[in-house]
C-alpha cells in the first residue's frame, strides 16, 4: 500500500509542477479530485482487510468467553475474552475498543477501532471506522438425568450402562446399568428388564464426557453363561460354563462412535450415521424425548426403548460454537 502511496502522491507533484501551457491547468484542476478518488479505493480497500482480520479476532475472543459462559457468569466471560484480546493487540489496528454483552445463553463481543487513512487526508478525512460482532454459546450440559426404560425385545441378551468420564482421566465411570434378559424367543422375543440402580434420577457430577453403551450377546444369555432354545414354548435356559466364547460379547454399540448412530432413534427420528451429537442433542436438555435403539440385528424395528430428561443448567465449551 505505502509503495501506490508514493507513487500517486510523486505523479500528483509532477503533474503541478509541469509548466505545459493548457495541458499543466486542466491538469491541475483534475489532478485532485483524481487523487481523492484513489485515495478512496486504496484506503477503503486497505480497511476492509483490517475489517476481516478484526472480525476473525472478535470470533475467536466470543467462542473464548463463550465456552465458559452459562447465562449467569457475565464476569468471568468477559474476562477470560478481554485476557483473550490482549494476546492480539499488537495484531489490531490502533483505538480498539471491546463490549461485552449478554443475550440469553449467548456471549456477545463487539470490537469498534479507526484505520488511519493515507491519501483521503487530502480531503481531510483521517481515519475509516471499522467494526466487528460475534456471538458465541456453548451447550446446555446435562448434570442429572432420569433415565426411564419402557420396553425391550429380541434374541439377543443386552446390558446399556450410562458412563462418564471424569476431568483429568480417561477411565469410564459406570452409573447404571440396565439388563435385558430374554426369556422366550417365541413372537420375536419378549423378556425381562432390570436396571441398576432402581432409581431411574442418575446424579452425573462432574464429567468431560457422557455416553451411553450397549453390549450385545448373541446367545441369548449374560457373560459366563450359554443359552439355547428349550422347546416347545421356545423358552431360554442360561447354563454356566467356561468357555472363552460366552465370556465376551458379540457386539457393541456406543452413542459416542459417530459410524453407529444411525442406530439410535430420536423421538422417532433416525439419526445420521457419521455425525458426532452434541450431548444436548439426545439426551433431553430441552424436554423429555423418547429414544429407541436398535441392537444391530438390522431389524425394521428397535430392540430397546427408554425415556429421558436432564436437567440442564451448565454449559459445555467443548462444544462452544458461534451464533453469528
Amino acid at each position: 500500500m505505502m509503495r501506490t502511496v508514493q507513487f500517486l502522491k510523486t505523479r500528483f507533484t509532477s503533474l503541478l509542477d509541469d509548466r505545459g501551457g493548457n495541458f499543466a491547468m486542466m491538469t491541475a484542476l483534475l489532478a485532485a479530485p483524481l487523487l481523492i478518488v484513489a485515495g478512496v479505493a486504496v484506503d477503503y480497500s486497505y480497511a476492509a482487510s483490517q475489517r476481516t482480520h478484526l472480525q476473525e479476532i472478535a470470533d475467536a475472543a466470543a467462542l473464548e468467553g463463550g465456552k465458559i459462559f452459562d447465562g449467569t457468569n457475565l464476569s468471568v466471560a468477559t474476562t477470560a475474552a478481554k485476557n483473550f484480546l490482549k494476546g492480539y493487540s499488537a495484531q489490531m489496528p490502533g483505538n480498539v475498543t471491546s463490549t461485552m454483552t449478554a443475550d440469553g445463553r449467548v456471549f456477545k463481543v463487539a470490537l469498534n477501532a479507526s484505520v488511519d487513512t493515507s491519501l483521503m487526508k487530502v480531503a481531510n478525512v483521517n481515519s475509516v471506522a471499522i467494526a466487528a460482532g460475534a456471538g458465541a454459546i456453548a451447550p446446555a450440559k446435562p448434570t442429572n438425568i432420569t433415565f426411564d426404560p419402557t420396553y425391550a425385545k429380541g434374541f439377543w441378551y443386552k446390558k446399556i450402562s450410562v458412563m462418564v468420564v471424569r476431568p483429568g482421566s480417561t477411565a469410564e465411570t459406570t452409573l447404571a446399568t440396565i439388563v435385558y434378559q430374554p426369556t422366550t424367543l417365541a413372537d420375536d422375543g419378549k423378556g425381562t428388564m432390570t436396571m441398576v440402580p432402581a432409581t431411574g434420577t442418575i446424579d452425573l457430577g462432574n464429567y468431560t464426557k457422557l455416553i451411553l453403551k450397549m453390549e450385545i450377546k448373541k446367545d441369548y444369555c449374560p457373560t459366563g453363561y450359554s443359552g439355547k432354545e428349550v422347546s416347545p414354548n421356545r423358552t431360554v435356559k442360561c447354563t454356566a460354563t467356561n468357555q472363552t466364547s460366552s465370556k465376551v460379547y458379540d457386539s457393541t454399540l456406543r452413542t459416542d462412535n459417530p459410524n453407529q448412530m444411525d442406530s439410535l432413534y430420536v423421538d422417532g427420528k433416525q439419526l445420521q450415521k457419521g455425525t458426532a451429537y452434541p450431548l444436548e442433542a439426545y439426551f433431553g436438555c430441552a424436554a423429555k424425548q423418547s429414544h429407541a435403539w436398535e441392537d444391530g440385528g438390522g431389524g425394521p424395528t428397535q430392540d430397546f426403548f427408554y425415556t429421558v430428561s436432564a436437567d440442564c443448567s451448565g454449559s459445555d465449551g467443548n462444544y462452544v460454537r458461534l451464533t453469528q
